[in-house]
């Protein structure tokens, strides 16, 4: 079935963000599958970022009045549908683009929206989210925890629960890895304990520097943070805790990669250890990016984590902030070599349930379904 979606999110790449990440790779797919998916954005953006993914930048803000001229745009160029992503930045919680799925749909344009995080939304967001679930024709969801939420004010039938992919693709090389490695001055007899995504208060930064600290007591261990550059008082306090630790010299800062860099840096290492204050879920990029890439991980558990991370099996679990528990975790992992291998094997079997053709070819489905019901209601009508 042939088709033209139009897929709109707020940022789009060089924009440091995981939903805009995942808008081009989701749009790439869906155009070796034969669906014309391209993607809508805000202006000043660069709209050849991805030679392989048309873009048009043409959203002057997502304000109100915004909205309304966004959805007469979109209206005009009559694409099959709208699929709209959900949360971006740049949409600084105004109110267009929660608008453009009843604007739309009054136009005859059916729309699809993907909410993301809307477990972790405030009171105030949720119910502007709430929006788009009301007029968009199907809801997809990325985690189980949303689904239940969302699921109290949209009917089930209406609901798709599509995971997120890994936002970096197996594309590296172990030896790529070290030379990178040995450029930031890593020792090569140590084991490497990496820390991927950005370090900014929430993501348990503090954690893994005190269970890495209690771990370089008994082992040749450094740690690998690749990450964007931190606001400067955070980073300041983040190294004024590496000296008081009395390891500032075993913690190695990559900066911002991606692509074959940063899958060669994760083929490298020995474990990731994602220490998140809120547990590990389904919606965490780095974590599926360490499991597509075959990494033993140490990370933490919660109320929201999935039945399918299992302890011992294809991760290890903590209880997040509890950083004796991750140092007892990482140093099973560096001195039990079959335990390592299992976990590794289990968490590159696990990984393959977020490989993106799966994700595409469940999201084709979803458009077929949702024309499929326009159709219908259209034969209702007459």
């Amino acid at each position: 079935m042939s088709f033209r979606v139009d897929m709109v999110c707020g940022t789009y790449p060089p924009d440091r963000c995981g939903v805009a990440d995942y808008t081009r790779r989701l749009c790439a797919g869906l155009r070796q599958l034969g669906v014309d998916a391209r993607v809508v954005t805000t202006r000043g953006l660069d709209a050849a970022a991805d030679p392989e993914v048309p873009a048009d930048c043409l959203a002057d803000g997502w304000s109100l009045g915004a909205g309304l001229a966004l959805a007469r745009q979109l209206a005009e160029r009559a694409p099959d549908l709208i699929h709209i992503q959900f949360p971006a930045y740049r949409y600084h919680g105004h109110l267009g683009v929660h608008v453009l799925p009843a604007l739309l749909t009054a136009r005859g344009v059916p729309v699809i929206t993907t909410l993301h995080e809307y477990c972790m939304a405030p009171w105030g967001g949720r119910l502007k989210q709430l929006l788009n679930v009301a007029f968009s024709r199907r809801v997809i969801v990325t985690n189980s925890q949303d689904l239940s939420l969302v699921g109290r004010w949209a009917s089930p039938g209406r609901l798709d629960l599509i995971p997120i992919g890994s936002n970096v693709p197996l594309t590296g090389g172990r030896e790529e890895g070290r030379a990178i490695l040995r450029s930031l001055g890593v020792p090569e007899e140590d084991s490497i304990a990496l820390f991927f995504g950005f370090v900014r208060p929430g993501k348990g930064v503090e954690t893994l520097l005190r269970a890495c600290a209690d771990v370089m007591r008994r082992h040749r261990l450094s740690l690998v943070v690749v990450s964007p550059e931190p606001e400067e008082s955070y980073r300041r306090s983040l190294e004024a805790l590496e000296q008081g630790l009395g390891i500032s010299d075993r913690v190695f800062r990559a900066g911002y990669r991606e692509g074959t860099e940063a899958s060669s840096v994760f083929l490298a290492s020995d474990v990731a250890v994602l220490p998140f204050e809120d547990g590990a879920t389904m919606r965490r990029g780095s974590l599926l990016a360490a499991l597509t890439h075959g990494l033993p991980v140490v990370t933490t558990r919660s109320a929201a984590t999935p039945e399918e991370f299992r302890h011992a099996e294809n991760m290890m679990l903590a209880e997040p902030g509890d950083h004796q528990g991750i140092a007892r975790h990482l140093s099973a992992l560096l001195e039990d070599g079959s335990l390592r291998d299992r976990v590794a094997a289990g968490a590159r079997e696990l990984g393959r349930r977020f490989d993106w053709r799966s994700i595409c070819a469940a999201t084709v489905s979803v458009y077929e379904r949702a024309l499929a019901e326009g159709v219908g209601r259209e034969a209702v009508r007459r």
